[in-house]
């Protein structure tokens, strides 16, 4: 029984798998053109309040035109001001180039610093923007981003008491294996939406073109932590077909659960082979499948500790660690929030705080 159990699961990440890895072959690589190209780089830039900062404007490619100019919108002006307003280029001064201008944030917040080509011609502009943050305090900053290594070093750092607890105890007696198959759909699934997002070019101008002045969610710490997730719950749950496990092992209920999740994986692909879809919105798909196992996985454990009116072979810290990471994300968002003036969530940040 331990056997099938084990079969099921790696035949479902296995399934998953196959069914990404060949469509890597055949995205698009990365925008080339030989038009004239103008963009910003970095695109996300912080700074404190009166203080310049230079934003680096890259230049590349032919020009069908014998000079340009690159003016920058007047929107912002109230909030962010720009030396020089306009710059202008002349006949062989953009092959290759790069030049700086100087931009002072007049208030604390966020703001999208655009520029604009004349003439438009030929050109491609679309990464011709700057998301700009001003912040109040310099400190601030620092210590927003020591919580953020903190609240992730918690939560990486939650997988190994239940795996250190296992191998004193030598068996999983106490630990829900419901919890672990539902959690480790949601790791993979969350591994390949950051991987993909972040290393997949075609992916990323899609998600560019949906979204024209936003920039990748995803950082290399988001890709380094969901892989880590997926080795550690994996390797937990291979310590639950070593040790004794005292006749536990998948619910029904949980087996209907991971066989509706890969009905909706497999439905999502057919989608993009045979339908108009994007492999986007399949990483969509697999970012709501993290967000909906987040939802579900915890009550499989509660219910098996009530049940048993104990919780000896399940690691409290685990979870004292995780709710360690939710304040220190909650913390630093208020940080966040005063240092940059803004005292609304943004979307994105209802998940996190969810």
């Amino acid at each position: 029984q331990r056997t099938n159990h084990s079969q099921m699961a790696s035949s479902a990440i296995v399934l998953l798998l196959v069914l990404l890895i060949p469509s890597a072959f055949t995205f698009s690589s990365k925008f080339v053109n030989d038009q004239l190209r103008l963009w910003f780089e970095p695109q996300d830039v912080t700074t404190t309040f009166g203080e310049a900062i230079n934003l680096t404007l890259w230049i590349d490619g032919y020009s069908y035109t014998k000079n340009f100019s690159v003016q920058f919108s007047d929107s912002e002006n109230a909030f962010v001001k720009i030396k020089p307003p306009i710059c202008r280029f002349y006949e062989d001064e953009f092959q290759n180039n790069l030049t700086t201008f100087q931009a002072i944030g007049r208030r604390p917040g966020r703001f999208i610093v655009k520029a604009s080509v004349e003439p438009e011609r030929f050109v491609d502009d679309q990464r011709l923007f700057v998301r700009l943050k001003v912040a109040l305090s310099q400190p601030l900053i620092i210590i927003a981003l020591i919580i953020g290594w903190t609240y992730t070093a918690c939560w990486s750092s939650g997988y190994y008491p239940q795996i250190y607890l296992n191998y004193k105890r030598q068996n999983v007696v106490g630990l829900s294996f419901d919890f672990l198959h539902i959690n480790i759909i949601g790791h993979v699934s969350y591994a390949i939406f950051n991987s993909f997002m972040y290393w997949n070019s075609a992916i990323e101008q899609e998600y560019f073109k949906r979204h024209p002045y936003g920039l990748n969610p995803v950082i290399g710490n988001d890709v380094g932590f969901a892989v880590h997730a997926c080795f550690a719950t994996g390797f937990t749950i291979l310590q639950c077909y070593v040790y004794e496990n005292g006749g536990n092992s998948i619910s029904k209920t949980a087996k209907a659960i991971i066989i509706l999740y890969f009905h909706i994986i497999i439905g999502a692909a057919c989608s993009v082979w045979f339908w108009s879809y994007h492999w986007l919105d399949f990483l969509y798909v697999l970012s709501y499948i993290k967000l909906s196992t987040t939802l579900v996985k915890y009550f499989p454990q509660a219910y098996m500790n009530y049940k048993r009116q104990s919780t000896e072979g399940f690691a409290i810290m685990n979870r004292l660690l995780d709710i360690a990471g939710g304040l220190f994300g909650i913390l630093q968002m208020v940080i966040n929030a005063w240092n940059f003036g803004q005292h609304k969530l943004r979307n994105s940040k209802y998940v996190f705080l969810f």
